[in-house]
């Protein structure tokens, strides 16, 4: 029962700080979930539950904010399962420890560059060319290649993508983000459904916090400055970083 009370405030403060800046909260969910006594396997499906929910609060908030651009998202979801399946099949080729380091430390860079960035970006979707095309497609495989190959959400790239390479402001960014993600988790929940990877014990008090976390993040998102958010999404992102070069496999 101590377990079950926990989860709820931890949803939601998970899912209000990652909804802010666009991404899910698995990183945070997954270890929690691990600390409480599940399986890996268990963890992971019942996160997916839970960021499924904030997946799609948020995005509904956004929505009403007019903050999402739906063609972006919709191109940055269009090679994620291609990516992942390539990740999966190079897990048994290549040494995974060096790589999850390497990768560590990409998003070291990333981390920094965001924290030192002054460019806010643009807060109006980018029109459609053949070099948003070409980008977004890339950078929808590197994201399931990511998936694969890591077991981290892709929504990290999804950001780095949009506010690197397409110069958008994490203003429209979060709430794109979040629309991918809402269309994506669902059906890698239901797989882990089937599987019989989910504790509905622990998955309902988690979500419900999310359910509340996902809109007050949207709405945080628009009350703190560009250059606030990005500093977020730099510590974020440095969490992960530090985590994949210190524990890789």
């Amino acid at each position: 029962m101590t377990a079950e009370l926990l989860l709820f405030p931890a949803g939601l403060l998970i899912s209000l700080l990652c909804s802010s800046v666009g991404l899910g909260g698995g990183i945070f969910m997954v270890p929690l979930l691990l600390w409480l006594g599940l399986s890996p396997h268990t963890a992971v499906g019942t996160s997916l539950f839970a960021i499924t929910v904030v997946a799609c609060s948020s995005t509904l908030a956004y929505a009403l904010q007019r903050r999402v651009d739906y063609r972006t998202g919709l191109l940055l979801d269009s090679l994620d399962v291609p990516g992942a399946v390539v990740g999966a099949y190079l897990t048994t080729l290549l040494a995974g420890g060096t790589l999850s380091r390497l990768f560590g430390l990409v998003l070291l860079g990333v981390a920094c560059h965001l924290w030192l960035r002054r460019r806010t970006g643009r807060e109006v979707p980018p029109s459609l060319t053949l070099r948003l095309v070409l980008v977004t497609m890339a950078g929808s495989f590197a994201s399931g290649l990511v998936s694969g190959m890591f077991g981290i959400g892709g929504g990290i790239v999804d950001e780095t993508v949009m506010l690197l390479a397409l110069g958008m402001s994490l203003k429209l960014s979060a709430g794109t983000a979040m629309f991918g993600m809402s269309l994506t988790t669902l059906p890698a929940f239901l797989s882990h459904l089937l599987l019989g990877h989910f504790s509905p014990s622990y998955a309902l008090p988690l979500a419900a916090g999310c359910a509340l976390g996902g809109p007050l993040g949207a709405l945080t998102s628009r009350r703190l400055s560009t250059r606030t958010l990005q500093r977020m999404l730099a510590v974020v992102i440095l969490a992960v970083g530090i985590r994949m070069v210190l524990w890789a496999g």
